[in-house]
């Protein structure tokens, strides 16, 4: 995506660039190395002991690599480690780097590549050119069910959160490309709440909302999402930075399974803004500005009814100079979201 489609889509405020960027904690951090064997890796994953979050990439190796990385196994060549994240409410580790290796491990046990493609050794040494993990002599099986995988194992002492884990994913699996921060959030906040999150992106009003059919390739759009739900629910304790403020809030939910008033009170929203304000409301100087998003949205969410001049009030609200400030400038700050919440709900619904 060009920068100036990046651009028709989400209005650029330094404001919220700066938010992204702010300090990153002081961590402490404890790590250590272990080394399971494959057969070993294998049997926590079958006990869901060991989770893979939806990365944005998903499977990208190709047949040969995976193969290859088999071939070091069986030919006692040392293979990179991998880094797992210990989530301390579950004990469960998260895997932050080494997904494609694991897959591929997993997928020569199993038969399949993640593909789904039968998966038999290609472009190896010829004494395993074109077998299956079935096809191999019993001492090659053996052999590789022995062969261990270093994995380093890292928890967070302080702060008391999992906040490190997005910069230790960030870090490992960028290959240079920074991650933005809800891409992050997907991968280290995975589970239900996360899931809905994403399937709330796909309703048809928000889509009109939001302004494009399909979905951000960076994940702009369930951002929005996510900050409608995390001020909905707790805009008098929202704190500085918004991304944290973000991170905390679906880190609290992220196992939560008891969606239905999140669910309701998003469609019911983006169905009644676009009754009442058309496509596109929030396209106000180009692209989609977050702070009059925000604003609107739970103004809307919060009034049970919707005035029959809502038209007038809200052309009065995008000329109030106020508002117009609260949307342009220092719009993560405290006193600021604080301000246009309130202006929206008066201006809109009193």
């Amino acid at each position: 995506m060009s920068p100036d489609d990046m651009n028709d889509t989400i209005e650029v405020l330094d404001s919220e660039s700066e938010d992204a960027a702010a300090a990153v904690p002081i961590y402490t951090i404890n790590s250590y190395p272990t080394d399971p064997t494959l057969e070993g890796l294998l049997i926590r994953w079958d006990r869901n002991e060991i989770q893979i979050p939806k990365f944005q990439r998903g499977w990208v190796w190709t047949h040969t690599q995976a193969s290859q990385l088999i071939e070091s196994f069986l030919l006692g060549l040392p293979v990179p480690g991998i880094f797992m994240y210990r989530q301390p409410k579950t004990q469960h580790l998260l895997v932050i780097d080494g997904q494609q290796r694991l897959r591929s491990i997993r997928g020569f046990f199993d038969g399949n590549l993640p593909n789904v493609s039968d998966f038999y050794l290609r472009d190896v040494d010829s004494r395993w050119e074109g077998k299956t993990y079935n096809d191999l002599v019993e001492r090659d099986r053996i052999r590789l069910r022995d062969a261990v995988l270093r994995a380093i194992i890292i928890e967070q002492a302080n702060p008391d959160d999992d906040s490190s884990v997005y910069h230790i994913f960030e870090r490992l699996n960028t290959g240079g490309t920074h991650l933005n921060p809800q891409e992050i959030r997907n991968s280290a906040a995975h589970g239900p709440f996360n899931n809905l999150m994403i399937e709330l992106n796909q309703d048809e009003h928000w889509r009109d909302i939001f302004g494009k059919p399909s979905s951000d390739a960076r994940m702009r759009d369930v951002e929005l999402v996510v900050r409608f739900q995390a001020l909905l629910e707790g805009s008098d304790e929202y704190s500085k930075p918004m991304q944290a403020f973000l991170n905390g809030f679906m880190k609290r939910h992220q196992t939560d399974t008891s969606d239905q008033p999140y669910r309701d009170k998003f469609l019911s929203t983006v169905e009644r803004v676009v009754e009442a304000l058309g496509p596109r409301p929030f396209h106000i100087r180009r692209g989609i500005n977050a702070a009059v998003f925000d604003s609107v949205m739970i103004a809307f969410a919060r009034s049970e009814t919707v005035p029959a001049d809502i038209k007038e009030r809200w052309r009065r609200l995008l000329q109030n100079p106020s508002f117009d400030e609260a949307t342009r400038s220092s719009t993560t700050d405290v006193d600021i979201v604080r301000r246009r919440l309130d202006l929206a709900s008066s201006v809109l619904f009193k």
